[in-house]
């Protein structure tokens, strides 16, 4: 269990330094500027998920279980990846189909939310907070979503929204 342990939490830390390198790189201006993602209510509500982990603390050492080591050593590189991904072909500018916008129209926020899983499992050991937290997080995406969607909203948009019918998570359209 320490070696599991061990690796699940190296996994998870570097997986955390990627995406801060990745948010380094982002700052670096494109080409053209990405779409307005300020949604105030929604940015609440995902916030409000980090909140739903983090406030509840157990006091003294942490003890994940095997299963949330097991989801932090899975979905912290994988969102990482996903973001670092996403960060990379985004910087393109203008309307993005390819790399993982082709799987999900908006795959930065699958990123955080496989982040957010790991955090929960791992450095937190939520337990049933891990589902209050990820359904906070959902709600504020989909306000956001709706909010970036109509701003994005053209024939060429309609177009893509037709062929990468998931928003960002397999079954939300």
């Amino acid at each position: 269990m320490n070696s599991l342990r061990l690796v699940a939490f190296a996994t998870y830390l570097f997986s955390w330094a990627l995406v801060a390198a990745g948010a380094v790189w982002s700052a670096f201006p494109t080409r053209q500027p990405a779409p307005a993602h300020n949604h105030l209510p929604g940015m609440l509500l995902q916030i409000a998920g980090v909140l739903a982990i983090t406030a509840f603390l157990p006091a003294g050492p942490l003890a994940p279980s095997s299963l949330e080591l097991g989801v932090a050593f899975v979905f912290a590189p994988c969102g990482a990846l996903l973001y670092l991904a996403t960060i990379a072909v985004g910087r393109s500018g203008g309307l993005i189909t390819r790399g993982p916008f082709a799987l999900v129209r908006h795959p930065m926020y699958l990123a955080f939310l496989l982040l957010l899983a790991s955090t929960a499992a791992l450095a937190a050991a939520a337990g049933w907070r891990t589902a209050a937290a990820i359904a906070l997080y959902v709600a504020g995406s989909e306000l956001r979503l709706a909010h970036e969607e109509s701003a994005l909203a053209s024939p060429a948009y309609a177009a893509y929204r037709q062929s990468t019918r998931w928003r960002y998570l397999p079954g939300l359209r």
